[in-house]
């Protein structure tokens, strides 16, 4: 029985410290994350186009909210350009502190309540509220946006219960 207790007592304190290194390595990443994303705007609001596209993966994905979606850096870049085209003067964004899922050390799921204000040539008026949500994954020691999603917020109807 005491050998028991010292081999339960053990593990768990081989569990402690395996939770905090793995706790500092999240707050690391986490940090890091918030560096990269902080860059990702910065870039986007300066309008340096190119930086902003280094970013992300060549692969990326990404679901707009109306619905359609497109593949490939190329395309995204592509259907961005004609976006710009549409648009009157330059829309504006406000953004909450991103929330970080990690899925093991190298990928992880960023979700931030956003609110759009982007104005159309001609008038409409479009954006809103929505819940933004990007998949990050590190290539070769650098966070990419795999995937990102436009997801807009709807009222939902109170229960009459």
């Amino acid at each position: 029985m005491k050998n028991f207790m010292r081999i339960a007592f053990a593990l768990l304190f081989i569990n402690l410290l395996s939770f905090n290194a793995n706790a500092q390595n999240n707050s690391k990443e986490e940090a890091e994350l918030l560096k990269m994303w902080d860059a990702v705007w910065q870039a986007y609001e300066s309008g340096d186009e190119s930086k902003m596209w280094s970013f992300y993966d060549k692969n990326a994905c990404e679901v707009y909210p109306d619905g359609s979606s497109m593949c490939g850096l190329k395309a995204i870049i592509e259907g961005y350009e004609q976006f710009k085209t549409m648009l009157e003067g330059t829309p504006s964004w406000s953004m909450t502190k991103p929330e970080i899922t990690f899925f093991g050390s190298d990928m992880a799921l960023l979700m931030a309540d956003v609110t759009a204000d982007i104005k159309l040539k001609g008038g409409q008026q479009i954006g809103g509220k929505s819940k933004f949500s990007t998949i990050i994954r590190k290539v070769n020691g650098n966070w990419l946006i795999a995937f990102d999603s436009q997801t807009p917020v709807m009222e939902m109807p109170v229960s009459g219960n």
